[in-house]
C-alpha cells in the first residue's frame, strides 16, 4: 500500500505564504546510532516526514517538484552521529514553540533526539554559511590487548608532528588530494573505558567551505580504520557567535588553496571513449550535503 506521506505535500507554499506571517525555528538535535548509516537525502526526508505527520505548516518552495524551507547547518556523512545537530525549518502561520516541540517530540522515529526549538530572524544568515568549526569524538571499540592507549597516544603524537598529510578523495567522478594536517587543530587522546572496550580521542576541526577536517579521514591517517568505531560530532561552532568566535581565535584559517594537492591521475569514466567533457546535470541532494567535506 503507498504511503500517503508520498503524495504530494498539502504544506504551505511560497506563492500562498507571500502575503502570510512566517516563523523561522532553529531545532536543536541528536542524530544517535540507531539511524547513522543513513544518508542525508534520508535524514531529509525523515525530517520532512515527521514535520508533516505533527500536523505542522511547514512552507514550501514554488517548482514543479516543491521542496521544503528546510536548511541543515552542516549535513553529517554515512556513518556519523551528532550530539546537537542543526535544523531550521520555516512555517507559515507561525507555531508556539511549547506546543511545536511536543508534536514533533511525539512524530520523531527512534534514534533522533530534539533538544530545543528557538525562533529566529527570517532574514538570519543561512547556518551553513557561518560554520567554522566542530569538535569530535572517535571512539574506537578494542580490548587492550588488541589496540593499547600507548599505541593510539604514539599515533596521534606522529600525526601532530607532520606538516602534511596528503589524503584523496572522489567528488562527482574526480579525485583530489589535499592536506589534512592543517584542518586538525586538536588531537588529543582522552583515555579508554573497559566496561564497552573503548578508547576516545578528541578531534578538534575546521569547518569552512572547501576546507574541512573529517573525522574519518583522521582515523584513516592514525591507521585505526580497521577497528569498530563510533564517529560523533559533539559541537558546531560559528562565526555569529561570540563564545565560538573567541575559541577559534587561537587558530590560523586555513584556505581551500593552501591545502589543495597535486591533481591525481583521473580514471577514464565508463562509456566514455571520446574524452570530451560531458555535461553538468543538476545536481542532487547528497552531492549538495557533500559540499559540507573538503
Amino acid at each position: 500500500m503507498a504511503d500517503p506521506l508520498d503524495a504530494p505535500s498539502t504544506g504551505v507554499s511560497t506563492t500562498d505564504a507571500q502575503t502570510a506571517p512566517r516563523q523561522r525555528v532553529r531545532l536543536v538535535y541528536a542524530k544517535g546510532e540507531a539511524i547513522k548509516f543513513i544518508s542525508h537525502q534520508d535524514e531529509f526526508r525523515l525530517w520532512e516526514r515527521t514535520l508533516r505527520r505533527a500536523g505542522l505548516p511547514l512552507l514550501y518552495k514554488q517548482g514543479f517538484n516543491p521542496q521544503p524551507h528546510m536548511q541543515f547547518a552542516s549535513p553529517l556523512g554515512v556513518g556519523f552521529t551528532g550530539s546537537a545537530e542543526l535544523l531550521d525549518i520555516t512555517l507559515s502561520p507561525p507555531v508556539p514553540l511549547d506546543e511545536l516541540q511536543q508534536r514533533i517530540a511525539a512524530k520523531l522515529p527512534p534514534g533522533v533526539t530534539l533538544h530545543s526549538a528557538a525562533e529566529v530572524p527570517l532574514k538570519a544568515d543561512a547556518p551553513q554559511s557561518l560554520l567554522i568549526g566542530a569538535d569530535y569524538s572517535i571512539l574506537l571499540y578494542a580490548a587492550p590487548d588488541e589496540l593499547a592507549g600507548e599505541d593510539v597516544e604514539q599515533r596521534i603524537a606522529a600525526f601532530l608532528a607532520q606538516t602534511t598529510v596528503w589524503r584523496e578523495r572522489e567528488r562527482k567522478g574526480e579525485r583530489y588530494q589535499y592536506n589534512l594536517r592543517p584542518l586538525v587543530f586538536e588531537l588529543t587522546y582522552a583515555g579508554y573505558t573497559s566496561g564497552p572496550e573503548e578508547h576516545r580521542i578528541f578531534l578538534r576541526v575546521q569547518q569552512r567551505a572547501g576546507a574541512t577536517g573529517r573525522p574519518d579521514e583522521v582515523v584513516a591517517a592514525l591507521g585505526l580504520d580497521h577497528h569498530a568505531r563510533t564517529l560523533r560530532r559533539d559541537r558546531l561552532y560559528f562565526a555569529d557567535r561570540p563564545e565560538d568566535v573567541a575559541v577559534f581565535a587561537a587558530y590560523p584559517v586555513i584556505s581551500q588553496a593552501s591545502i589543495a594537492g597535486p591533481r591525481p591521475p583521473q580514471r577514464p569514466k565508463r562509456g566514455d571513449k571520446s574524452g570530451a567533457p560531458r555535461p553538468q546535470k543538476g545536481r542532487s541532494i547528497s552531492e549538495r550535503a557533500g559540499d559540507e567535506f573538503v
